[in-house]
């Protein structure tokens, strides 16, 4: 009997490490910049497991999201009976299955923290199946949404779709695509859409393309997925035949939020939960960074109604025509536009061009800076409630 207890004993004391440890890992990433807040069901916890086994949890509380050199780590981690060779291993086995990022200084890795989305989630990339996107959603849905989209600045914005755009409009090169390729220094990668693979998962295919290679990634983003297998290498050429058809296909650009772009998005609302997310909001306009939108020409409206049946987040009031077919755009609410441009491409008559919002905004230029100033301005939880709650009603 008394061995019997033992053995029972041990077994709910391995749960019991095993729940401490990602415990530990949960509260360290909800301090950093983006968050990993908590739920009642515990589905964050499953989805740690997944990305980082015990001791890689337990070596993961000692990186942040500032990029830190392996020695650097081996001394903040000194005294916790792993051997340099048992840090590097664990850091490398982190980097394959995408727990942490890891970049290039000087041909030497550095290594630091992802927040769970941008990050851990689309390297889940190789091995997403059912059960993990439907942790994914419960979670964006419980906690994560609310993290996501109550930072002081968001990690992705829209740019236009290159159709929509005219010399008039004198847009600036960070909001436009040929440029932040043509910018690039080579450094380009193709991804299948995590999105869409994890829709696929659940049968819910896309309804707008059935093309899944189309995700691009830039510098650091591009190395550590072709390092990795999460996508492949391409030249530019292939990147603007890729944006051409993503174009076509009515997909919204939505790259990260800095001038040195690393990655761009093409999203939909039925699979990007980005978007998803915003078009069920009242002002989508208030959660993702963009400096354009959509003015109409009523008169010059044709009755297609193809700019309602691609716009993303319901922006245009589309009115049928009595005794006909035709159904004419005959509003846009710029609280709900988020100036794609995929409107404007879409109509042939002219009736929608793209205008620049009175107040422009200028995104940090690289990722180290823009999660600096995210930190910054980082606030409590129920600050954060607050917060998306006055943007919701638009105070």
């Amino acid at each position: 009997m008394k061995q019997l207890k033992n053995r029972l004993k041990d077994g709910m004391g391995i749960f019991t490490t095993s729940h401490r440890v990602y415990k530990k890992l949960q509260k360290h990433l909800d301090a950093q910049p983006v968050g990993f807040p908590a739920t009642a069901s515990g589905v964050e916890r499953r989805l740690l497991r997944d990305a980082f086994t015990a001791e890689e949890a337990h070596l993961a509380l000692f990186l942040d999201y500032k990029f830190q050199a392996y020695e650097t780590i081996c001394s903040r981690v000194n005294g916790n009976g792993w051997s340099g060779a048992d840090i590097q291993n664990m850091l490398d086995n982190m980097e394959r299955h995408g727990a942490i990022f890891v970049k290039m200084v000087n041909g030497k890795k550095e290594y630091a923290l992802h927040p769970f989305a941008v990050g851990i989630y689309e390297m889940k990339l190789p091995t997403m199946n059912a059960g993990y996107y439907m942790d994914f959603r419960k979670y964006a849905f419980q906690s994560f949404a609310m993290a996501f989209l109550s930072t002081a600045l968001p990690q992705m914005r829209v740019i236009p779709v290159e159709k929509s755009v005219t010399p008039a409009l004198n847009i600036a090169t960070y909001d436009e695509i040929r440029e932040l390729v043509l910018q690039n220094d080579g450094r380009i990668c193709v991804a299948n859409c995590v999105c869409r693979i994890g829709m696929d998962t659940i049968g819910r295919h896309c309804r707008e393309t059935d093309r899944r290679e189309l995700c691009i990634g830039f510098g650091d983003f591009a190395d550590m997925y072709t390092r990795n297998g999460f996508g492949r290498a391409i030249e530019k050429e292939e990147a603007f035949d890729i944006l051409e058809q993503n174009e076509k296909d009515g997909l919204v650009l939505m790259p990260s939020n800095t001038r040195e772009a690393q990655f761009v998005c093409s999203c939909c609302k039925c699979c990007c939960a980005c978007l998803e997310g915003i078009s069920m909001l009242a002002r989508p306009s208030e959660f993702v960074k963009n400096n354009y939108h959509a003015v109409l020409d009523a008169e010059r409206c044709v009755g297609c109604g193809k700019c309602g049946e691609k716009c993303k987040t319901e922006a245009i009031t589309m009115q049928p025509e009595t005794g006909s077919k035709k159904v004419h755009a005959v509003a846009i609410d710029v609280n709900r536009c988020i100036g794609c441009g995929v409107c404007v491409a879409s109509c042939k008559s002219g009736a929608l061009t793209l205008a620049k919002k009175e107040t422009q905004v200028i995104p940090p230029k690289d990722m180290d800076t823009l999660y600096e100033e995210i930190m910054k301005a980082r606030k409590g939880t129920l600050d954060r409630t607050v917060h998306i709650g006055r943007k919701i009603m638009g105070i």
